[in-house]
């Protein structure tokens, strides 16, 4: 294992170098890089286990566009989608995306802050269509989302 400032200097030097490199210019790759460690943070991941990817459907014109990034296990490859929906706010939850019960669209599912609220979700039976209007479980913004099929009864709200 790595001593913390070596973490540490290795999150700085990706920050830096996707920064630089990336094809949507400095300010949004500085936005997905800073996306990239702080779930990997999160998760206890190394950054090789992270990617990003702009948000095309929930896309603003304003600093700070939504960033997806999907976390892949180490252990058996299952990829995790979440959507960093204000990249530049650090205290923000990410959003952990999946189908809707209702139209099976990629939506907000649950609110994830660290490795513990990912447990919380994943040990909960699977949403049904039948359970969407009584729960409490899933996150304000999954009523809305652009996600969701135009079809369904919890799509956007105009």
């Amino acid at each position: 294992m790595t001593s913390l400032a070596e973490r540490a200097h290795a999150a700085a030097v990706f920050i830096r170098h996707n920064t630089a490199i990336s094809p949507h210019g400095p300010y949004r790759g500085g936005e997905h890089a800073r996306t990239a460690v702080r779930l990997a943070a999160a998760l206890g991941l190394g950054l090789d286990q992270i990617t990003t990817a702009p948000d095309w459907l929930r896309r603003r014109t304003t600093p700070g566009e939504p960033v997806l990034a999907t976390a892949t296990c180490p252990d058996t490859n299952e990829k995790y989608l979440f959507l960093a929906r204000f990249p530049n706010y650090d205290d923000e939850a990410f959003e952990l995306l999946g189908p809707c019960p209702a139209c099976s669209g990629q939506v907000p599912l649950a609110e994830i802050r660290h490795l513990a609220d990912l447990g919380t979700y994943l040990a909960r039976p699977p949403h049904t269509p039948e359970d969407l209007p009584s729960t409490t479980a899933l996150p304000d913004t999954f009523t809305g989302d652009q996600g969701h099929a135009n079809t369904c009864h919890y799509g956007e709200i105009l």
